[in-house]
């Protein structure tokens, strides 16, 4: 995620810098076969969710292409895959409380291959659809494995679909990016028997998770996790009224629902220009606009929003696949009736902060404050640009719901009442706000996206007006 770095921050970075260096995570590599999970995605505040539901989250590509697909040289460049990435090989084992990553011995290739049939093309593709969603989201076996899988669905003799997908246990989006583009380079030198050229693979999932043990235990693990416990403890609960139900921090079986909008064209484009105008994202522009809207609708002037960002802080994490993601919680004080302009300074000031303050996992803060009674809950955030080929999914297109059971778009490790997704395709930015049904009646959801629109074109009219004569 490229960000500016505000100038209070960069004068004081050489400072920053010595510091980091001193306390910075390294990871060595190593020769363990058993490493304990330290993923957020898997565990939220009921530890056998994993074990019940093995598609909580399940990364995936699905692509619709044309040409020849020889099954004989697929499975030989996925058995390729296996040798140069041992996390496809590995399964989970639950002990003592724990999640651990455990490496197995290289099995066949978890592989499936489907001819469609149908009298007519509509039929077939519908069908194809309808399979590719199935294996997308089909329980894994956790205990034995494989937690990835591969799949063939054929329309026609030079028309198919492909399919990968992962576990969050071992993969992020970027890893499933990783994935699917090493497999289509090793099919192709596979099938035309010409040399391969990857760049070796410098460490592994399993050493970042050993290296993650070994560190946790450390004085600098400490103090990361002093300064997020004490970051979090003044601003707790950050979320919509509720109607009472019961307390937002409540992280049971939750039920959820969806509200979907849309900003026009000419809105996404004036956004996109303020943007430029800051030399910043548009990422941290809707998040300044969401944190404004929270505001507006709750009145809490420091109000805290969880994202994800990449956390993949080795070099040789570049093409390692695992799931490296790292929560991020951005809070912004909201206090002085600041005009848009300068509030996004103020995110942007927030967003540094936090990232320097990694690569301690937030979830760990959020158990150590559980402890001593205070609860955390914040609503999420996201952010898909068509730049990454998810916003412009073919199967998306035709309105293929890919729906994982639980919550989704940022509600991952924390409980969280509330989150929101934007994708940035065609010129307009969609937006999807999924909420605790039990929590939130839909017209509280309505009145927040409201609020949020209002709130973005106030954005763009009067960027230099304060907050309150904006509203």
């Amino acid at each position: 995620m490229e960000m500016l770095i505000n100038q209070d921050i960069q004068n004081d970075m050489p400072c920053r810098l010595a510091n980091l260096e001193k306390s910075r995570f390294y990871v060595a590599a190593s020769s363990a076969n058993r490493a304990p999970l330290f993923n957020r995605f898997l565990w939220k505040d009921y530890s056998n969710r994993v074990m019940e539901a093995g598609t909580a989250n399940a990364p995936h590509i699905v692509a619709r292409r044309t040409g020849e697909m020889l099954t004989d040289s697929l499975l030989r460049s996925i058995d390729f895959l296996l040798e140069r990435h041992d996390v496809l090989n590995c399964s989970i084992e639950a002990a003592d409380g724990n999640l651990y990553l455990v490496r197995r011995e290289k099995r066949p290739a978890a592989f499936r291959e489907v001819v469609v049939a149908g009298e007519t093309k509509e039929e077939r593709e519908d069908e194809a659809y309808r399979i590719a969603n199935s294996m997308v989201w089909e329980e894994y076996d956790l205990e034995n494995g494989p937690l990835y899988r591969v799949f063939l669905i054929r329309l026609s003799a030079t028309e198919y679909i492909l399919g990968v997908a992962l576990h969050h246990a071992i993969g992020d989006l970027l890893s499933i990016g990783i994935m699917f583009q090493e497999l289509l380079s090793i099919y192709g030198s596979v099938a035309l028997c010409a040399p391969l050229r990857l760049s070796p693979v410098r460490l592994r999932y399993m050493d970042y998770l050993s290296s993650m043990e070994s560190w946790s235990s450390g004085t600098a693990c400490g103090e990361y996790l002093r300064y997020w416990k004490d970051k979090l403890r003044s601003s707790p609960v950050t979320g919509l009224p509720s109607d009472g139900k019961r307390p937002l921090y409540y992280a049971g079986q939750e039920s959820t629902g969806e509200s979907k909008f849309l900003l026009d064209a000419e809105a996404s484009s004036d956004l996109k220009k303020i943007a430029v105008r800051l030399k910043t994202t548009l990422f941290t522009v809707l998040l300044a606009i969401y944190k404004i809207a929270l505001w507006r609708m709750t009145g809490q002037e420091e109000p805290v929003v969880v994202t994800l960002y990449a956390g993949r802080l080795n070099a040789g994490f570049q093409n390692a696949i695992g799931n490296f993601a790292l929560e991020a919680a951005y809070k912004t004080c909201l206090s002085g009736n600041p005009d848009f302009m300068e509030l996004a300074g103020r995110v942007t000031r927030a967003m540094n902060e936090a990232h320097l303050r990694q690569p301690v996992p937030l979830d760990w803060a959020r158990r150590a404050l559980a402890e001593e009674g205070v609860h955390f809950c914040a609503p999420g955030i996201n952010f898909i640009s068509a730049g990454d080929g998810r916003a412009r999914n073919h199967l998306e297109s035709r309105q293929l719901k890919f729906t994982p059971p639980g919550a989704r778009h940022g509600c991952h490790g924390f409980p969280a009442a509330c989150a929101i997704e934007f994708r940035d395709g065609d010129g307009v930015i969609e937006g999807s706000m999924v909420y605790r049904n039990d929590l939130y009646e839909e017209s509280t959801i309505r009145a927040f996206i409201n609020c949020f629109i209002q709130t973005a074109y106030g954005a763009i009219r009067f960027p230099e007006k304060g907050l309150v004569s904006a509203g």
